[in-house]
């Protein structure tokens, strides 16, 4: 079975688009997601990248390209104004759960937020989504800065932004950009000779 890295913070709506569709896709091609918190816009400007909202066309674009991508996978999408909230609350508690429990909450957190149930924009949030989800309270408690220290891990691994994949198998460990590269990323996991043509 193949490990897969899969880098992402609650505040990119690519990242949702993704980890809704990871359950399956592990299921079909029989790998093994380590979901990783990553302070996104800390990731941003240490790799030299720019954030997309800050140029005009590119968000224009981003925008129709999300409501495009929403439609194809036939899930609830909801627009929220870049910089309008702050994932850090929520990727303290990630970073502080282990496995399974780490995803069930991470796609508590993206389905919330971007199929609109909740509105990250009022206070305590966080707390309303524990409710209207039935997670654990406990949770609520935990706490680290995990998805700080992932920026370093990231970058080694030669990444710019999220949604990332690393596909770790018999050879180099490969980096797969976007939602729009996840059949790149099928393929590699079919076969070890498909990475280098991926």
């Amino acid at each position: 079975m193949k490990n897969i890295d899969f880098y992402f913070d609650f505040i990119s709506p690519y990242s949702y688009l993704v980890a809704i569709q990871l359950a399956r896709f592990s299921d079909e091609h029989g790998v093994k997601f380590e979901w990783l918190p990553v302070n996104l816009p800390k990731l941003i400007h240490q790799s030299g990248n720019v954030p997309p909202a800050t140029i005009k066309n590119k968000a224009m674009y981003s925008l129709r390209d999300l409501k495009r991508w929403a439609a194809y996978l036939d899930v609830p999408f909801k627009m929220i104004r870049p910089g309008a909230f702050d994932s850090r609350p929520a990727l303290r508690i990630a970073g502080a759960l282990q496995g399974e429990d780490r995803r069930v909450f991470c796609l508590a957190v993206f389905e919330a937020l971007w199929s609109d149930d909740i509105d990250p924009r009022k206070d305590a949030w966080l707390e309303a989504l524990f409710v209207l989800r039935k997670l654990p309270e406990s949770w609520l408690d935990l706490r680290s800065d995990v998805f700080e220290t992932n920026v370093g891990r990231a970058l080694e691994a030669g990444l710019f932004g999220v949604p990332s994949f690393i596909v770790h198998g018999k050879g180099k460990p490969e980096l797969f950009f976007g939602l729009d590269h996840m059949d790149f990323l099928a393929r590699a996991c079919r076969s070890e000779s498909d990475l280098g043509a991926a």
